[in-house]
């Protein structure tokens, strides 16, 4: 009678056969393979999570900027600044229209805080709206490039070419804003500052859009003004305007044109500054 011997297979090791059994050799193959499932399975987590990731991307964006441009930046630079791959850059935005879009709404956020502090104080709705007009501008800026970077960021290719989700967050920053100021001028006038108007809602529309036009028209045109100073560096725009300012006039002009109970004086101004240097805004 043979003895049985266990069937034999060669493993290949540095051109060299070696012998081993069936059973061994299904022993090492389960092992090998527990392992490669292993590392499937166990992928190592990213480094950041998305919300840093996000925040790194558009810090890297920001200096970007700083060193060129709102419409000169690369996204490859961009990338390389954050230390993260293209592919990590592209799952957060898909354009360098998004990275503007995605800065303006950042703006947009920290600007509309500062407005919901003003009208939040104990002052009349007339003086929140005039308040606006007096905080530092120094106080409003979210980045060194804040004017170009909102002006370019309304554009409408800009806004055609950024992604649903990032003219989305402009919207909603825009209508927070626009509803924040609506209802304070709603709250104020139904606690009877002003007197019985014929349509309240266009009267509310009214003080809104021109207020807003007064105040970034006066920008437009300061800035034309002052194109020589912005070139040599001695510009005003970050001054905060004086109380007896010709735009303050004219805001204290518009606004007073309605039937408030109480209009707006020269001690109104004494009392808006008090209140606005009580919150570090001016």
């Amino acid at each position: 009678m043979c003895e049985k011997r266990p069937l034999l297979l060669a493993l290949l090791v540095d051109n060299t056969l070696f012998p081993i059994t069936i059973t061994t050799f299904e022993y090492y193959s389960n092992v090998v393979q527990e392992a490669l499932n292993t590392r499937i399975n166990m992928a190592p987590a990213p480094k950041y999570d998305q919300q840093t990731q996000q925040q790194m991307i558009l810090q890297a964006a920001e200096q970007c900027i700083n060193e060129s441009s709102v419409t000169d930046f690369t996204m490859a630079k961009i990338a390389r600044v954050a230390g993260l791959s293209m592919g990590s850059v592209y799952k957060f935005v898909q354009s360098k229209e998004d990275i503007v879009l995605a800065l303006a709404y950042q703006s947009f956020v920290h600007v509309s805080k500062i407005f919901d502090l003003v009208l939040a104080l104990p002052i009349s709705t007339p003086e929140k709206i005039l308040a606006i007009s007096l905080i530092s501008p120094q106080k409003l800026q979210c980045f060194e490039f804040d004017y170009e970077l909102q002006t370019y960021a309304t554009n409408e290719a800009v806004i055609r070419k950024g992604s649903s989700y990032w003219t989305s967050k402009i919207i909603e920053a825009s209508s927070r804003c626009e509803s924040a100021f609506k209802l304070a001028l709603t709250d104020g006038i139904n606690s009877g500052e002003l007197k019985d108007v014929p349509n309240l809602a266009q009267v509310i529309d009214e003080i809104i859009i021109s207020g807003w036009a007064m105040t970034v028209g006066y920008e437009q045109v300061q800035r034309v003004q002052q194109t020589k100073q912005i070139v040599e560096g001695t510009d005003s725009l970050q001054q905060p305007l004086e109380l007896d300012h010709p735009i303050i006039r004219s805001s204290i002009r518009l606004l007073n044109s309605y039937p408030w109970q109480k209009p707006l004086t020269s001690d109104s101004l004494i009392q808006i500054e008090q209140q606005l240097i009580a919150l570090n805004l001016r």
